[in-house]
């Protein structure tokens, strides 16, 4: 058995940023392309763009700058580079958690109980 766990940001009961978007803006961030970070997650380049417009406005920042014309890649704007490593942190303290904290003790506890 394995622990799994999701984490995401909400402001007034809406999430705001979650692993869905972590995951597109980290590609991003690794592959300075938009293209080739939609490609990676099987989705489409216009349905990456949608969901970076739909959370920069969940948010209320650009997250997201285009290269010109679009054939220069693409970059995190500063803001959208904090969040993603700011989340990326809060990720890391949950892993923390999940592998020796409390909730592992509970999982050896698991572990001991027969599951069919």
């Amino acid at each position: 058995m394995n622990f799994a766990y999701k984490i995401w940001i909400e402001k007034d009961g809406d999430t705001v940023f979650g692993m869905g978007i972590y995951k597109l803006l980290d590609l991003v961030m690794q592959t300075g392309s938009l293209h080739k970070a939609a490609q990676e997650l099987k989705m489409s380049y216009r349905a990456a763009w949608g969901k970076v417009r739909d959370y920069e406005q969940r948010l209320g920042v650009g997250l997201l700058e285009k290269g010109r014309h679009g054939r220069t890649g693409a970059h995190l704007t500063q803001e959208g580079e904090q969040i993603v490593m700011r989340f990326q942190d809060m990720i890391k303290e949950m892993d923390k958690i999940v592998d020796s904290g409390p909730l592992a003790k509970l999982m050896d506890k698991m572990e001991n109980i027969k599951v069919h």
